[in-house]
């Protein structure tokens, strides 16, 4: 998808941030269905990993893409085309890959690293969140987010906000804290959810819908 570079690259300057940043973007179709892009830019802002899906699972997928960030930097690719055709798992449920090297005998890679004790890699795996249970800190990566980088009185005229159904237009400095804080602030909405248009990533080709 052409538009999918805009949300990946999601500005119009010179990239002065260093760090490598994990955000979200979201794609809303005509039926209201939303589609998430969990994204990783890497550091001197060149390559940016993109994972669409369905799923809400923040933590999971940027684990993920910092694994697959990790195995591309060491040429091992074919990691991504075996995900591909695994089934997505029931909570809670975990995904192990079994791979074949072409160049060496039969090898087996599994998804991110898990240090034991002994300080040996064991075998890494993912666990699908449980869609029953509420966000707590710190295990949720976006609440954790919002209470930190939003004071109390800000927090509550958001939400406030949000319950009158307003316009509201966020700024940060930081893609990660930015993409964090909205979607935290939906969640604070559960069991109700926001029916509006929803952009946590506003790229320079989206900005007539500030007016």
């Amino acid at each position: 998808c052409q538009t999918l570079s805009g949300f990946c690259f999601p500005y119009d300057m010179v990239w002065e941030e260093k760090a490598v940043q994990h955000f979200t973007f979201v794609l809303t179709d005509i039926e209201g269905c939303q589609r998430f892009g969990f994204c990783r830019l890497n550091n001197s802002a060149q390559m940016c990993l993109c994972i669409l899906s369905y799923l809400p699972w923040f933590e999971v997928f940027y684990k993920f893409l910092n694994t697959l960030a990790d195995y591309i930097t060491k040429g091992q690719v074919m990691m991504l085309a075996a995900l591909y055709k695994q089934p997505i798992p029931l909570a809670p449920g975990s995904i192990t890959l079994q791979m074949v090297n072409l160049k060496k005998k039969c090898i087996w890679w599994i998804l991110y690293f898990i240090l034991s004790s002994n300080g040996l890699f064991r075998a890494p795996y993912f666990i699908a969140p449980d869609p029953r249970g509420l966000p707590s800190i710190p295990e949720n990566r976006n609440l954790t987010e919002l209470v930190v980088a939003v004071d109390v009185t800000n927090l509550l005229q958001l939400y406030a906000s949000m319950l009158f159904e307003r316009r509201i237009l966020i700024f940060a400095r930081k893609l990660n804290t930015l993409t964090s804080c909205l979607h935290a602030l939906g969640a604070l909405l559960y069991p109700m959810h926001w029916q509006h248009i929803f952009i946590p990533v506003l790229p320079p080709h989206l900005l007539d819908y500030c007016w």
